[in-house]
């Protein structure tokens, strides 16, 4: 037994050594050439060294100046100048020589016999502009795709009961994805051979007992209609027959649930509103002057609702009367009511913001005073992140607005809500002197005087549906207040902010101007709508500049805020209309 226990070390030793012997004769034998096993783009590489490797692949690659796609009788061509196709021979002959000469002895033995059992190929190395490849993919796919036509059900122009169903045609388009794989297998293999290309059937086309039964369903629905009710609001709304019909599954006895769905949530949007704390308004006193009620949040229950209008609609092809629905809601508290005046933490201003609109049109000072009307008494839990857009609301005629001056695309032009940008800059200031933090700022696109007076340049922050946003934080343990001060007679504006002070002091330095630019010469347009000698004004000349200021907040040795604000103001040129009609 000890002899045997002795010969195994023994044992082992040999094999190893025999091992190493067999790697070392290998390795002299296939010196600086390819190992058996080993094909490089499909070529059997065996005992070739590097440039003989090199010389049948550039051989190879010289019949790769193409791309040759087919379907049927039909192909493309996609050239290696269009897609700026690059092989790399060198650099592929090198991976194929690596192959077994690479990391340590064990790897390097396990790539040796792997390849010798089971092969390995050697991909060929290439690049090419990828933007121009998915255009060169993207011009093909555009020559064969046939969009297929959707079947949908056409009423009578006149009404009555007459219906039509049009069944759609069926299309085909190219699998992009697919397609590029395929080029890319190809390429990796040097192979010249044609590519399909990958084309999917679209099968929208009803059969004749498809169109048929559509045909019935629709008859079934016409002068069909669900109403929909919200007792909260006493609002109401209809889903009409037509509505229905573009609704109904003619391929089947259903529904198509993702349009409900898309007619759903732009009801939840028009319902849809947040719960309402109780407004107050912070007087001398110190005491809290409750003058709105709170209101509960809305929410409407958006699955439940597709669920219930397709159970409706499919009760309506089967009875005659009305249907109604109650809209299905979830409700909210308000976290302040009425009956938590002083509960709130609202004991001092903590900041406050100043502007002066004098020489506004009568427009942008009424749509400036109903934006901060919005504002005032308006509370900010702890942790709560404010945002303009969406406190203020919808900004348009249809919300109360006025058309007025706002800077859109690059010009001065009329619309809605002209002079709320100027209640976004107040705002700005005051919770620049808060020391609230500041999550999102943007400078207007141009200077505008309204907000020098008074004030340095580059103290503004511009708004616009849905973006950009002024927003901040309550990141103190109480409730921040909002107060507006509105002086029509001064044109005056300012925005107070009341809260609990924790000490924080907030540092303003003065604006950094540099690379100032001139308004560009005033340019006349002639207008041949304007009557001769009259000249109408559309753009104001402007100053270009970049500005900078620093902003930063305190609390005893401790930083809180510590950044700068930038902005970069485009010089501006007048605009007139010069007028050229005769009469």
């Amino acid at each position: 037994m000890k002899r045997l226990k002795q010969a195994k070390p023994v044992a082992i030793i040999l094999s190893f050594a025999v091992l190493l012997s067999l790697l070392a004769g290998w390795q002299a034998k296939y010196r600086n050439r390819v190992f058996p096993g080993v094909s490089v783009a499909g070529i059997k590489a065996e005992g070739m060294d590097k440039n003989e490797v090199e010389k049948i692949l550039q051989e190879k690659y010289k019949k790769m100046q193409t791309l040759k796609l087919v379907s049927g009788t039909n192909h493309w061509v996609i050239g290696a100048g269009d897609i700026d196709l690059k092989f790399y021979p060198d650099e592929t002959a090198e991976a194929a020589i690596n192959i077994g000469r690479k990391g340590n002895l064990k790897t390097r033995i396990t790539e040796i016999f792997n390849a010798l059992r089971n092969g390995k190929q050697v991909n060929a190395v290439y690049s090419f502009d990828e933007a121009k490849f998915n255009e060169a993919v993207s011009v093909i796919a555009q020559q064969i795709n046939i969009p297929a036509q959707e079947p949908e059900v056409i009423p009578a122009m006149q009404g009555g009961n007459q219906i039509s169903v049009s069944p759609g045609e069926n299309g085909q388009e190219v699998n992009e994805n697919l397609l590029g794989q395929r080029i890319r297998w190809h390429l990796s293999g040097a192979d010249s051979q044609p590519i399909e290309l990958p084309i999917t059937l679209l099968r929208p086309k009803l059969t004749a007992k498809q169109t048929e039964n559509a045909r019935q369903r629709a008859l079934r629905l016409l002068g069909k209609k669900i109403k929909l009710e919200l007792e909260e609001t006493r609002q109401n709304w209809e889903i009409t027959d037509i509505l229905m019909l573009t609704w109904m599954d003619l391929g089947g006895d259903g529904w198509l649930e993702q349009k409900i769905s898309v007619w759903v949530e732009e009801l939840a949007l028009s319902i849809d509103r947040p719960a309402q704390n109780a407004n107050f308004r912070f007087v001398e006193s110190g005491k809290v002057e409750e003058f709105k009620p709170e209101k509960d949040g809305l929410r409407v229950m958006r699955e439940e609702m597709i669920n219930k209008i397709a159970e409706t609609l499919k009760k309506s092809e089967t009875v005659n009367e009305e249907q109604t629905l109650a809209v299905a809601i979830e409700k909210t508290k308000p976290d302040v009511s009425a009956g938590e005046i002083n509960d709130l933490g609202i004991k001092e201003m903590i900041g406050r913001g100043e502007s002066w609109f004098t020489g506004s049109i009568t427009n942008r000072i009424y749509n400036l005073k109903r934006a901060a009307d919005l504002l005032n008494g308006v509370l900010i839990a702890p942790g709560e992140t404010f945002s303009f857009n969406k406190t203020v609301g919808e900004i348009s005629a249809a919300t109360g607005y006025k058309s007025a001056y706002i800077i859109k695309e690059g010009k001065t032009i009329l619309g809605d809500g002209g002079g709320v940008c100027q209640v976004s800059t107040t705002l700005f200031r005051a919770v620049l002197a808060s020391g609230l933090p500041i999550e999102e700022r943007v400078a207007h696109a141009y200077r505008v005087s309204y907000y020098e007076v008074n004030y340095q340049v580059g103290y503004d922050a511009t708004v616009f549906q849905p973006s950009p946003d002024f927003k901040f934080v309550n990141d103190t343990p109480g409730y921040v207040l909002i107060q507006t001060v509105y002086d029509e007679a001064k044109k005056y504006l300012a925005f107070e902010l009341y809260g609990t002070s924790d000490g924080r002091k907030a540092e303003i330095s003065k604006a950094r101007v540099w690379e100032v630019t001139a308004p560009p010469p005033d340019l006349y347009i002639d207008d041949p709508t304007l009557p001769v000698g009259k000249v109408v004004q559309t753009e104001h000349k402007a100053w270009g500049s970049k500005v900078a200021f620093d902003w930063k907040v305190t609390k005893g040795e401790e930083v809180l805020q510590e950044r700068t604000f930038y902005s970069n103001y485009r010089s501006w040129q007048a605009v007139y209309l010069r007028g050229t009609k005769v009469n």
